[in-house]
């Protein structure tokens, strides 16, 4: 796969998160932690909001160097840069669960996550 692709998927899924995770931070939280109290709140909320604001870095980064990153070299840097930050996120969600914050993970980031980062490895390494 070439480097500008990956970036470009990887960018698109991100921003699209992000903006799932922006448009109803309430209703994402109730998806997850179902309806505890404080789940309403403005901490709560602004905390999603927070989150998926850094996916959207994450995602903005990638589309942008996909289009002006023309080194093969810088692009392979970049995909493993972002699969390194991707499975920080990923262990982070993983973390949380193993220490009881969570009851499970929810499906999306099983699903999402490791699927973004075979495409940084697989595209960087080819």
């Amino acid at each position: 796969m070439e480097h500008t692709l990956a970036m470009q998927i990887v960018g698109a899924v991100l921003v699209l998160v992000a903006i799932m995770k922006n448009r109803d931070p309430i209703g994402m939280n109730k998806s997850i932690f179902g309806d505890v109290e404080g789940i309403e709140g403005g901490p709560a909320a602004s905390m999603r909001m927070l989150i998926g604001g850094g996916f959207a870095g994450i995602g903005a980064i990638n589309l942008y160097c996909s289009f002006n990153v023309d080194d093969a070299a810088a692009g392979e840097a970049i995909l493993v840069g972002t699969a390194i930050g991707l499975a920080l996120v990923f262990g982070t969600i993983v973390s949380a669960k193993l220490r009881g914050y969570m009851e499970n993970i929810p499906t999306p980031p099983l699903v999402i996550f490791p699927s973004l980062i075979a495409i940084c490895l697989y595209s960087a390494m080819m």
